[in-house]
């Protein structure tokens, strides 16, 4: 097949290096990925300015821009002059779980993959010893021999037809697993962040965001339950916004 890869953490990121190289054993791969970390951007796409992109090596590109423009770019353009036959996002230093996935620009790379008709699959691994730990005890290459063990099955799951959908994958950071079990049920997080304003002088102020602890229930068949109890936690997720059941006999004054 031929691979699109993208991610949020930038183009020499290990995760995403790592995936490039053992799925190059069995497909075409092809790269565009920010020129630096673009965490936590969500769905930010560039619409009123130029993206510059260069040509790192054959079939790999850094972009100005963000996630989303790395995949639509690679998707939509003629950059490489071939059809993108599913793309893979990953995989990311930190979890993509629950709650986390609205501001992910991990998963928004394969959601814009869905919405543009292509099937996609997002991977990204929890530090094995603490869950704010985007620094060390990284191991990507058991989640990325299961990327490519996998590959065809994962892909499946997607959805490319209304009501679109992605396939979002978390694991540990392990030297091997034993299990990976699909659910449909989402961890809620709470972060607890804050945003402070520090006023500089006159009527200029600055913000400072700070960072909070993560606290998320131990729900065992959520998506970070069965993370946290060392297995690969594997969820369909919708692309498309979908409503919830509502009282459909309201009655609104106008």
């Amino acid at each position: 097949m031929n691979l699109l890869l993208s991610n949020d953490d930038g183009f020499d990121s290990q995760g995403i290096r790592v995936l490039a190289e053992k799925l190059s054993k069995k497909h075409k791969v092809f790269i565009v990925a920010p020129d630096s970390n673009r965490s936590a951007v969500s769905h930010h796409i560039t619409m009123f300015k130029e993206n510059t992109l260069v040509k790192l090596a054959d079939n790999l590109y850094t972009c100005t821009g963000y996630p989303v423009d790395c995949v639509f770019t690679g998707i939509e353009s003629s950059l490489f002059g071939v059809k993108i036959d599913a793309v893979i996002s990953g995989i990311n230093r930190g979890a993509n779980m629950g709650t986390d996935i609205i501001y992910s620009g991990t998963c928004a790379v394969a959601r814009q993959a869905v919405l543009s008709g292509v099937p996609s699959v997002a991977f990204s691994l929890q530090s094995a010893d603490k869950e704010d730990n985007w620094e060390d005890n990284f191991n990507f290459e058991p989640l990325a021999d299961f990327a490519v063990n996998n590959l065809e099955k994962l892909l499946s799951l997607a959805r490319t037809t209304p009501p679109r959908a992605f396939v979002n994958v978390n694991a540990l950071s392990r030297q091997k697993y034993e299990e990976a079990v699909i659910t449909s049920k989402l961890c809620i997080r709470q972060y607890n962040d804050k945003v402070i304003a520090v006023h500089d002088k006159d009527d200029k102020y600055h913000t400072e965001f700070i960072m909070g602890h993560n606290q998320t229930p131990l729900i065992e068949d959520t998506d970070y339950g069965i993370c946290s109890s060392g297995r690969i936690a594997v969820s369909v997720v919708y692309a498309d916004p979908v409503c919830p059941e509502i009282v459909d006999d309201m009655e609104f004054s106008l």
